[in-house]
């Protein structure tokens, strides 16, 4: 299971790096879209009202500070793993063993005690914009779990060059449900927005995030998703995020939207696996 969540892990940061380092967005192919401070698409309407919110206020930004809650899915069925795969149903005695008990009753509906693992990396075609690229990686033990994310929109300037909008997230969540096939998180932490390339001016904003996922397992290879976000920082800029859809085995599609108080939304499907 360490060699599992290392490997995993390894995969995410490496996938991290190349996100960030790459400024001239050779993951992202240019296809419509045009922006810039002067507005032209999406992004680059959201990129200037940041800009100007932060950029007319004498005050640095700020934000707030949380670690509440995020996703963290642990399997409630006893022949599943982690990703609803088939496993073998561990004996009443195994059971006993595991929670450190001799076993005498209903003490089955125990969380697992071990970590578990997912890495999830997705695209996104953004409705008057390009597109984004998110990256996602959670940890779990029993009802609680950590997440870090990293979403990257970008955008073709109408002049040349290129529009990018970073946005790491660091959540901590817990699980509130009966551990049955409905799975409810509460979820919280920190969130970061930097832009760059902007014609305007560059801009740096952190600040808070909390929300609530929900996950209802129809069989062991197919789910149905949906989570909601609350994003505030200083400067009066507030954000609301979303999506709902489905996964099927390792693939997901769903519709997702990122909707800032100072520009129009950043709303389109995006399509992923997760492992």
């Amino acid at each position: 299971m360490r060699l599992h969540l290392v490997s995993r892990l390894a995969t995410f940061l490496a996938l991290l790096v190349i996100l960030v380092l790459d400024p001239s967005g050779a993951l992202a192919g240019p296809t419509g879209g045009g922006s810039g401070g002067g507005g032209g698409g999406a992004l680059g309407r959201v990129s200037s009202g940041i800009s100007s919110a932060t950029h007319s206020s004498s005050s640095s930004s700020s934000g707030g500070q949380d670690h509440r809650t995020r996703d963290s899915v642990e399997d409630d069925h006893r022949c599943f793993d982690d990703e609803a795969r088939p496993i073998r149903c561990p004996d009443r005695r195994e059971r006993a063993a595991a929670a450190g008990i001799v076993a005498t009753g209903p003490a089955a509906a125990a969380a697992p005690n071990h970590a578990s693992a997912y890495f999830y990396a997705g695209a996104q075609k953004v409705q008057d914009s390009d597109g984004s690229i998110s990256l996602e990686l959670a940890v779990r033990d029993g009802r609680f779990g950590i997440t870090g994310a990293l979403s990257r929109y970008f955008e073709r300037l109408p002049g040349g060059g290129q529009l990018s909008m970073s946005m790491p997230s660091l959540m901590a969540s817990v699980r509130i449900d009966d551990l049955g096939r409905t799975a409810v998180f509460l979820e919280g932490g920190v969130v970061h927005v930097g832009t760059r390339g902007d014609p305007m001016a560059d801009s740096s904003i952190t600040g808070a995030i909390a929300g609530m996922r929900i996950e209802h397992q129809l069989s062991p290879r197919l789910a149905i998703l949906a989570d909601a976000q609350e994003l505030r920082f200083g400067h009066d800029v507030r954000a609301r995020a979303g999506r709902a859809g489905v996964r099927i085995g390792r693939v997901q599609a769903s519709l997702r939207v990122l909707d800032f108080n100072v520009g129009p939304p950043l709303v389109g499907p995006e399509v992923g696996v997760r492992f």
